[in-house]
């Protein structure tokens, strides 16, 4: 699933912002909330690709492990002011630039915009990211009889960057976050959360 900063790269790139008006302090997008939502699970595939690295006067290659990911569905949520939604609302329907998420061949076809109200959902979680790490949380797994699934994973990833002088992107704000497979649904009780169509979330970067 997408992290944080690659949700608020995917409202920038749609508001047509820089990378520096995207990431500066006063980034019409520094009070906004995000989560997302997988809707499906995805398929996968592994692929090696070999990197050239100079040490020196020599080139020593190295082997690196690309996850692919096909038929992805997700659904990102956004919170901010009215104003800014009713602005994110038109350019995801007509974005300033074409929406990936991260690489240039891993591009977005934007299935529907909706603007909802908010509502208070349960602390039961699957297929979303959550703030900190489960592994350190009181949780308590909903068993299913025949259930498959990968465990989850935890990062820790930025919530935003700074670019440097030569407008090299730096990691600010790193957080530990629990990325959730959609098989597997864990109550976390006393966790307050939102529900999007029925399913339940909170918001990862507040």
């Amino acid at each position: 699933m997408p992290p944080p900063t690659t949700l608020l790269g995917i409202a920038g790139a749609a508001l047509g912002l820089s990378d520096q008006k995207l990431w500066a302090h006063d980034s019409p997008l520094r009070d906004i909330k995000v989560s997302v939502l997988m809707n499906i699970v995805p398929g996968h595939a592994r692929d090696m690709w070999t990197l050239l690295k100079i040490k020196g006067n020599k080139m020593e290659r190295s082997p690196y492990m690309r996850e692919l990911l096909f038929s992805v569905s997700y659904t990102l949520i956004y919170s901010g002011s009215e104003e800014l939604l009713k602005q994110l609302e038109q350019a995801f329907k007509d974005p300033a630039y074409a929406l990936s998420l991260g690489r240039e061949d891993e591009l977005l076809s934007i299935g529907e915009v909706a603007i909802e109200a908010m509502n208070i959902g349960e602390s039961y979680f699957r297929g979303t990211v959550l703030p900190g790490d489960i592994r350190q949380m009181q949780i308590r797994p909903v068993l299913k009889s025949g259930i498959c699934f990968e465990p989850p994973l935890v990062e820790t990833l930025p919530l935003g960057f700074e670019l440097d002088k030569k407008r090299l992107r730096q990691p600010r704000n790193p957080v530990t976050l629990s990325f959730l497979p959609l098989e597997l649904e864990i109550e976390i009780p006393d966790l307050p959360a939102y529900q999007c169509q029925g399913r339940n979330y909170v918001w990862i970067n507040s």
